[in-house]
């Protein structure tokens, strides 16, 4: 009688453990094609639509987009609508870019591009390697309550630079 019980006692606890690895292991996505994954390259938030774009020649820009209803539309924002951040994935390059302080406005025109231009990557000196390049879109919609009205939209775009 002990040996039946201790036999469906370790059976249980398999098919305990079996069922929790089938059902923990369905969101695992591997990469198994060698490529980076390709992050979100741009992304809507209400009536703006932010992009970024990496040229093989490190050109590197972001877009903001206003899609509203209104011919066009004000924004606030500091030195410039975007930060740009640099992340080396395959080792520990990092940089963080900052923004000056005055209170600048924008006028964005219903459905035409507003492009910012990364200034300074060429100094960054990169090196050979997988990089995820950030664009931090950060604004206002009104000037008498920035930290109220505030808007971040975050896109990056992971690219190999040689």
């Amino acid at each position: 009688m002990g040996t039946i019980r201790r036999l469906f006692i370790v059976l249980s606890i398999i098919m305990i453990f079996g069922l929790f690895g089938f059902v923990t292991n369905n969101n695992n996505e591997e990469n198994v094609s060698g490529k980076p994954k390709i992050t979100n390259e741009s992304k809507q938030v209400d009536d703006f639509k932010v992009s970024i774009n990496v040229e093989k020649d490190l050109n590197v820009y972001a877009t903001i987009t206003y899609i509203g209803e209104a011919a066009e539309k004000d924004i606030y924002h500091g030195g410039s609508i975007f930060f740009f951040n640099v992340h080396q994935q395959d080792g520990d390059f990092e940089y963080l870019g900052s923004m000056v302080q005055p209170l600048l406005t924008t006028t964005l025109i219903r459905n035409e591009p507003h492009r910012v231009k990364f200034n300074g990557i060429e100094k960054l000196e990169l090196k050979t390697g997988t990089y995820e390049f950030k664009a931090i879109a950060d604004f206002s919609l009104d000037s008498d309550d920035v930290l109220g009205t505030e808007i971040e939209i975050p896109v990056s775009k992971i690219e190999e630079v040689k």
